[in-house]
């Protein structure tokens, strides 16, 4: 038995022994190359642009491609440019809309139409908040930091600046016309006019409806003073009224005399012993400022109509009373005293204004320019600039800051304006003055 184990060992020894490297044959597998196309990208935010770079590999052969982006996570895609390049190597660069959210994807469409998508290049850009708004019109209360939108869907939102965020929202279902804010009683009130003839009557704190008062017409505007509520109608009625109606009982009090096409958007004055109503009218030519007087009962004094029928710019959508009586209107910032007559219009060069307020030293002047200026209120010098985000549509000055409703897109303002330009939707700036 031990013989025979000798043996084979030595038989698997000798075997073991004549095996050569040169009899094993290596088979190589060549690494497989997927057809990807890989996508980068470069955000500037300071351009707000971005810039997509994307690679080929493996040996897919493509007619063109298309640049596509969705503003929501897998939401649908529109395409926004597209390349034929020949090389290996592409580029493509993009104005990126002003959305919190953005994808991009690269689709490469093959010679038998085939698509071949890339990765997903995500943006996030947290600090965006849009409130998808096409406000006509705002109120703030400078006491509370709330902000009430009106828009034109009849929708009321009330925003609170210190908070950055939406606290209440109501839909009206109803044409609204320009407001006013007031304190009855000793509470906050927001006075909504509508087209139907009745103002809306609504907690300042929350947007609880509170009332209704009637006047019996078709409002396009409306301000609140001593307890008293005045309505004026559309510069288009034939009968041009401006009634004053009792808050608490309802009942009216008295109405200036009918007139010619010479009511419209109202700014309120207070005198010591009378209130001063200035109107701009709308949608008619030529454009007409008035002014009514009314005594601190809502009681009619007078009426005086402006010597020019529009021979100075005015605008109704840009339109404010400074503290001391005088009125600024249109893109221009026209200036006009107490009797509406013409002063001078702001140094604000090719800008132009979308929007006014007031300190004790400044006029505060939203700018297309994507600024907000600062004017001495009386020598009229333009004394300061802020760089805005997007294009001021109204601004209010709030303590030792400004706010700014911006529009997320450019607005084509005018010094005489019968285009109705509304913002499609808007952001809130805040600033340090």
């Amino acid at each position: 038995m031990k013989k025979t184990l000798i043996v084979l060992f030595a038989y698997f020894s000798i075997f073991s022994c004549s095996s050569s490297n040169d009899d094993i044959t290596e088979v190589v597998t060549p690494p497989v190359i997927e057809n990807k196309i890989n996508l980068t990208s470069n955000y500037n935010d300071t351009t707000e642009t971005v810039t997509l770079k994307w690679t080929l590999s493996g040996n897919n052969t493509y007619n063109y491609y298309k640049i596509v982006r969705s503003d929501s996570q897998n939401g649908v895609q529109t395409e926004v440019g597209n390349s034929n390049s020949n090389s290996n190597q592409f580029m493509f660069t993009s104005v990126v809309p002003f959305s919190p959210y953005l994808e991009y994807q690269i689709i490469g469409i093959k010679p038998n139409g085939e698509e071949v998508r890339s990765n997903t290049i995500k943006i996030e850009r947290a600090d965006i908040k849009s409130l998808n708004l096409k406000v006509f019109d705002a109120q703030f209360d400078k006491n509370s930091g709330k902000l009430y939108l009106l828009d034109t869907n009849g929708k009321v939102t009330l925003y609170d600046v210190n908070t950055g965020s939406v606290t209440h929202q109501i839909n009206t279902n109803a044409t609204l016309g320009y407001s006013d804010l007031g304190i009855y009683n000793g509470n906050v009130e927001l006075y909504v006019p509508r087209n139907d003839g009745w103002v809306d009557i609504y907690d300042g704190n929350d947007l609880t409806l509170k009332d209704q008062v009637s006047f019996g017409m078709p409002l396009i505007s409306t301000i609140y003073h001593n307890g008293k509520l005045y309505g004026s109608s559309s510069s288009t009625s034939s009968s041009s009224v401006i009634k004053s109606v009792d808050r608490a009982t309802k009942v009216m009090v008295s109405q200036s005399p009918q007139l010619y096409y010479n009511s419209g958007r109202m700014k309120k004055t207070v005198g010591a012993s009378s209130i001063q109503l200035y109107t701009i009218t709308q949608n008619i030519s030529p454009i007409d400022m008035d002014l009514y007087n009314f005594d601190l009962n809502g009681n009619y004094i007078s009426h005086q109509d402006d010597s020019y029928h529009g021979d100075h710019p005015l605008n109704y959508r840009i339109f404010e009373a400074f503290p001391d009586g005088r009125i600024i209107t249109a893109s221009s910032g026209s200036v006009y005293n107490s009797q509406m007559i013409y002063q001078n219009d702001l140094p604000s060069g090719n800008s132009k204004l979308s929007s006014f307020d007031f300190d004790s030293n400044s006029i505060i002047a939203g700018s297309t320019s994507k600024t907000i200026e600062f004017y001495n209120i009386n020598s009229y010098m333009k004394t300061k600039t802020i760089n805005t985000k997007k294009y001021p549509y109204k601004v209010f000055n709030y303590n030792n800051k400004v706010i700014c409703i911006s529009s997320v897109t450019p607005l084509s303002v005018q010094d005489y304006d019968y285009s109705g330009i509304i913002p499609e939707n808007i952001i809130i700036e805040i600033f340090d003055k």
